[in-house]
């Protein structure tokens, strides 16, 4: 089975306008959401649109939109409403052989719900504590015209740090050592 690309939005409604307008942008994994949206992006699932009280009506909005090639939308029963469930314990009945209380059925309704990549706000970065996406080497000498702010530059000193190349092979092994008189000496420490 190949792997969904997801939409790249900013909301659930957005993924509809673009996805009915064709100029959707999609990705599969979030680094490429994230160079193609130029922005942090976090994988969501909302719901979108009406509820409808059976499925006939949902499938019936919803015609041109839940194919096969739209997998990332799909539609969903839940629940009318959500009920607490009660603090006590059942107590069996024993009434007309049936040991338990008869439940009312539970409520339903349908609805569209969509999953893609959500394009983050610098708030929602912010208050998510992620740091903005690169380097701060590049972040500083991105010619944005800006400065960083005090909160992305806490973000950045936060985030892990990344080499800008995979690391060299070393020389030598873990127990080899340099002579302090020669360096250009190698010896094996036992």
């Amino acid at each position: 089975m190949p792997l969904i690309a997801y939409p790249i939005a900013t909301d659930a409604p957005d993924v509809l306008t673009r996805l009915k307008a064709g100029t959707l942008a999609r990705a599969v994994r979030e680094k490429e959401a994230e160079v193609t949206a130029d922005a942090r992006v976090a994988f969501v699932t909302e719901p979108a649109g009406p509820v409808y009280e059976t499925k006939d009506a949902a499938l019936a909005a919803y015609a041109g939109l839940l194919i096969d090639d739209n997998r990332f939308c799909q539609l969903v029963c839940r629940p009318r409403e959500v009920k607490r469930l009660a603090s006590k314990p059942l107590k069996p009945v024993f009434k007309d052989g049936e040991r338990w209380p008869k439940k009312d059925p539970v409520a339903t309704v349908w609805q569209l719900s969509v999953s893609y990549w959500k394009i983050l706000t610098m708030a929602q970065v912010r208050a998510a504590g992620l740091p903005p996406i690169g380097q701060a080497r590049h972040l500083r000498k991105k010619s944005t015209g800006r400065d960083l702010t005090p909160e992305e530059i806490m973000a950045l000193s936060q985030s892990p740090l990344l080499a800008a190349r995979p690391q060299k092979a070393l020389d030598f092994g873990l127990f080899d050592f340099p002579l302090p008189e020669n360096p250009g000496i190698i010896i094996a420490d036992e």
